[in-house]
């Protein structure tokens, strides 16, 4: 490693891990970006290298994580923590810490379309025990577990000595690791459209956050004239404001003060998750996009690269137009190549210009491993068209980078797809809808084909239904699901139901046997979560509706 590289990048706070993002066996790419001292903890959504992925071996010395476990029988299962309400972020660990959102507690069903207050929780990570509770105010209310969001989706962010929470309705704070307030940042943001995608993430010393330029132009957009009334379909511009000052951006906040330092030029659709890397020459940087569903108001649609180099934040390095995007997805990307999805087409855009190099078409021709019903097996049919979406072809924010392939939940059928970013091959595998464990044991569980448990009904810890779109569904298709993890060679890939696909991502085709288990986060029917597994030192965390669960091999 040169100096050149080394010293610049230590001064901004990251370091180096060589190797990350392949698998083992594989020709390793650049180094991806981690937070200085968070290379053995899970300090933020993305994981200490911005990208939902760590290796076992190497410097960090990490342990393996379970790849078998029930929540319903215990297997597994190190601890578990009941939550007083529902929440979706994702569970952030640092050494002994862990850290989590839910709402707070509603005490009537009509009270779900209304809440507007979180509260972020400090739990000790060997036993589960709440060790501090801090709530932070919103200023607009939002329906309580919806499909696509609600006030708790953005996973806290901690260093070891702080932790940031947010709330969607209009909050960030600050606060120590005994849970003193440091700072408290309050605005009312523009609900024009909810998210679930736009994840915080921190650089160095800045925390990235996704929100409106103008916040009091902004805060007249609101989808919602009364609790679970929708006031227009339309949520037009106010009059007499310029239309770019009512934006979403990627915004830089000081993380030890709260302050705005710079926001980037191009925006930002809420429909889209950032991602950080690094560029070809070791330059910190944010993979990001405009377009999606809803009429996005921030154009021309299509993809960008903007700089986080110190003295350069916010600069654009290069932006792409894509017309009719759809950036409902991670927008993942290396060194060498930026990635998305338009119109059932894969991308792959140069890291360095921008260019568009290919556009690989994902449902014309496929590999594909079908489960025959009456013949309780897979079939494999080779250059078969696959009808995986409509416009987009994966279930939003279920895909993943990992080396040549780029992996997704399909939308319309229970498909795991990858495409080879290089040569363009396509295969899928098709996956149980649902896993219905047993009490009993795993030879008793049961795999529903082609449709979930037509009675899945998650209640929240009070005993009623809350939530809207996609609470009784599978997880797939229309919502946000959650992003997949990789640990090593294993993959994982949970859905609302809480049912958990653990994948060999080292397949050399991906087949059956590329399916190590499947697992559940609680009984069939009755569980529901949106948070992504989470990784530190041998452990996997899971977020539900009712819980907070703690997965480690156990004797």
């Amino acid at each position: 490693m040169r100096p050149s590289t080394f010293i610049p990048l230590l001064a901004a706070g990251f370091i180096l891990l060589p190797g990350a993002g392949t698998n083992a066996g594989e020709p390793a790419s650049p180094p991806a970006l981690a937070a200085a001292g968070a290379a053995r903890n899970w300090h933020q959504a993305a994981g200490p290298n911005g990208n939902w992925q760590v290796e076992l071996d190497g410097s960090a010395n990490r342990e393996s994580p379970p790849v078998t476990w029930s929540v319903t029988r215990g297997e597994n299962v190190r601890w578990r923590t009941a939550l007083p309400e529902a929440g979706m972020s994702n569970v952030t660990v640092w050494d002994g810490r862990v850290f989590v959102t839910t709402h707070v507690p509603i005490h009537t069903p009509a009270e779900k379309e209304g809440v507007k207050d979180i509260i972020g929780y400090c739990l000790d990570a060997s036993t589960g025990e709440i060790l501090w509770r801090v709530t932070l105010p919103g200023h607009v209310f939002i329906s309580l577990a919806g499909g696509y969001t609600d006030g708790t989706v953005f996973a806290p962010i901690a260093d070891g000595e702080h932790v940031w929470f947010f709330n969607r309705c209009g909050s960030m704070g600050c606060y120590d690791f005994s849970g003193k307030e440091v700072w408290l940042r309050e605005w009312t943001p523009r609900f024009k459209h909810n998210n679930r995608q736009a994840e915080p993430c921190v650089a160095g010393d800045t925390i990235l956050y996704v929100e409106v330029a103008n916040k009091e132009a902004g805060a007249l957009m609101q989808k919602w004239a009364a609790p679970g009334v929708v006031a227009s379909k339309d949520v037009p511009v106010p009059e007499g404001v310029e239309e770019q000052e009512v934006w979403t951006y990627v915004h830089g906040i000081d993380k030890h003060t709260g302050e705005i330092l710079w926001r980037e030029e191009v925006g930002t659709s809420v429909h889209t998750c950032p991602a950080v890397g690094l560029t070809a020459d070791g330059k910190p940087a944010i993979s990001h996009a405009r377009g999606g569903p809803h009429g996005a108001l921030e154009s021309p649609y299509g993809h960008s690269l903007t700089s986080l180099a110190p003295g350069e934040e916010g600069r654009t390095l290069w932006n792409t137009e894509l017309p009719g995007y759809n950036p409902s997805f991670i927008c993942h990307w290396d060194a060498r190549y930026v990635y998305g999805f338009n119109q059932g087409r894969h991308l792959v855009m140069d890291a360095a210009t921008g260019n568009l190099l290919r556009e690989q078409p994902l449902y014309e021709s496929a590999n594909l491993w079908k489960y025959e019903s009456a013949r309780k097996d897979w079939i494999m049919q080779t250059g078969v068209p696959v009808q995986a979406g409509k416009a987009l072809p994966l279930t939003d924010q279920a895909n993943i980078v990992i080396g040549d392939w780029h992996w997704f939940l399909s939308h319309n059928v229970h498909y795991l797809g990858r495409v080879n970013v290089k040569t363009g091959v396509v295969e899928y595998l098709e996956l149980p809808a649902q896993l219905m464990p047993s009490s009993e044991g795993r030879d008793r569980d049961t795999w529903l084909w082609g449709k979930g448990n037509p009675d899945n009904l998650p209640k929240n810890a009070a005993g009623f239904a809350v939530g809207d779109k996609g609470n009784t569904g599978t997880g797939w298709g229309h919502i946000s699901a959650a992003s997949p993890t990789r640990v090593g060679p294993y993959l994982f890939l949970p859905v609302v139901t809480g049912t958990v696909y653990v994948i060999d991502s080292r397949t050399e085709a991906l087949s059956p046997d590329s399916l190590l288990a499947v697992n559940d986060l609680g009984p069939g029917g009755e569980t529901w979560t949106l948070a992504s597994l989470t990784y530190a030192k041998g452990c996997l965390y899971a977020h539900t509706m009712r819980e907070l669960v703690c997965l480690a091999e156990t004797k």
